[in-house]
């Protein structure tokens, strides 16, 4: 019976999105299933297909990519906070962002960003230009490149 009803709330889980295994088993230890029930049916609903980290991790990327665009190792870290395996993330990661140039993606969203930048001193400018890439999770020498040409070319005070 418990099992019946841990695999009713999982497949309500999944239908709501996709989950990586590691999600689902916590999400289904907090509504109270135990590792007794929670283990075969983990086992069982990847046998079917429908648990699969290396299909939920490319869908996930996909989706920040369109939804939320942020640097290669934000990516990773945003899959290995939903439970992806540390190389399974960084694969799939290299593997689905392999067509997006880092430096462009970062010129696109520091251009989006540089209206609100205008008319700051060139050092506030650049300060919170590179946090905000940072957070989005370029590394340095991308933001530096990104800083540069940005603030450069839309500050003119010193």
């Amino acid at each position: 019976m418990t099992l019946e009803r841990a695999r009713a709330a999982a497949l309500r889980l999944l239908k709501f999105r996709p989950r990586s295994e590691s999600e689902l088993k916590q999400r289904l230890a907090q509504k109270g299933f135990g590792p007794a029930a929670v283990e075969p049916l983990v086992s069982e609903l990847k046998r079917q297909g429908l648990l699969d980290d290396t299909r939920f991790a490319r869908l996930f990327v996909a989706q920040q990519m369109q939804a939320r665009p942020a640097g290669r190792r934000m990516l990773v870290s945003r899959l290995r906070a939903k439970g992806v395996a540390a190389e399974l993330a960084t694969q799939t990661v290299a593997t689905e962002a392999a067509g997006e140039d880092e430096l462009e993606l970062a010129s696109r969203l520091a251009a989006k960003r540089a209206p609100a930048l205008e008319g700051l001193p060139r050092v506030a400018a650049q300060r919170r230009l590179f946090g905000y890439l940072s957070r989005r999770g370029f590394s340095a020498e991308i933001i530096w490149k990104v800083v540069r040409e940005i603030v450069h070319s839309s500050t003119g005070s010193e």
